[in-house]
């Protein structure tokens, strides 16, 4: 690369990549290829953002007074995409509205994030940071991340009034409603988008599985009951002819699930025996 010309080098996995300017000359060219948006900084504060395109340092910079200032460029990726983790570090409270009882729920799983305000971005999250690793952006976003799921999820089964025993069937529609939350907080707090979000596993605390599960055979009784032996869609809840191999109501591809009718557990299609209790099916 000629030694007036500033580009990005790498293999664009990175949000951003940093440039620092050694030398400030009349010809010095800032090439910002397709892929990226630049930012021009000086003493960390930022003076320009740049799309595509082939740029004169010297159209920003005044060259002879800004000999001494710390000059730099941050390459921030259109394109680059970042797996996140998220979970949450310990079980929070659910209601169950049918059960008039507490339970509490752990959860995990991942997500995807891109850049999609550059300047929002660098002010708000990335800063001085040279190197903003994976792990780094994790942590920064876990505290985050986790109280717009707790939020969403109450909510959502509350509104819902959907039985303990049956959030795990609605993780795509809860995972879809987390997703148009969290990438509005993030947008606006942080200049990151969330282009998916996931709900991988549900754990529902075992002491409060038992309690509610008890109460089941207790004669509690439900507010949308479930009929007994019936097939059912694993993402939507909906009720299934017994061959059926797709949901009618989301599409989804099924091998269907039976509800015991002594403790209310979700089970296989060709299940004999209830997983939970052992009470035939």
């Amino acid at each position: 690369m000629e030694q007036n010309v500033i580009t990005f080098s790498g293999d664009n996995k990175q949000l951003f990549n940093r440039h620092k300017i050694e030398t400030l000359t009349p010809k010095l060219t800032l090439l910002v290829p397709e892929t990226h948006n630049a930012i021009l900084i000086k003493d960390g504060q930022m003076l320009q953002t740049l799309s595509s395109g082939k740029y004169l340092v010297s159209k920003f910079v005044d060259i002879k007074s800004e000999m001494d200032s710390n000059l730099e460029v941050l390459f921030m990726s259109k394109t680059a995409k970042l797996n996140l983790l998220w979970g949450t570090a310990q079980k929070f409270l659910m209601y169950d509205a049918n059960l008039q009882e507490n339970y509490r729920v752990g959860m995990s799983g991942d997500y995807d994030v891109q850049i999609g305000d550059p300047r929002k971005c660098y002010l708000y999250l990335i800063g001085a940071d040279n190197d903003l690793t994976t792990a780094d952006l994790q942590d920064r976003l876990q505290t985050t991340v986790v109280s717009v799921v707790e939020n969403v999820v109450v909510e959502y089964v509350s509104a819902q009034e959907i039985l303990f025993n049956q959030v795990t069937v609605k993780k795509r529609e809860i995972s879809a409603k987390v997703l148009t939350k969290l990438n509005q907080k993030l947008m606006g707090e942080y200049g990151i988008a969330v282009y998916s979000f996931n709900i991988a596993n549900i754990i529902i605390d075992d002491a409060d599985y038992a309690k509610l599960s008890g109460n089941f055979k207790g004669g509690a009784k439900p507010a949308a009951p479930k009929s007994v032996g019936a097939v059912y869609c694993p993402d939507c809840g909906e009720e299934l002819n017994a061959n059926a191999k797709f949901c009618n109501n989301c599409g989804r591809k099924v091998g269907g699930t039976k509800i015991c009718p002594d403790c209310n557990t979700e089970n296989s299609a060709t299940a004999k025996f209830c997983q939970n209790c052992g009470k035939k099916i």
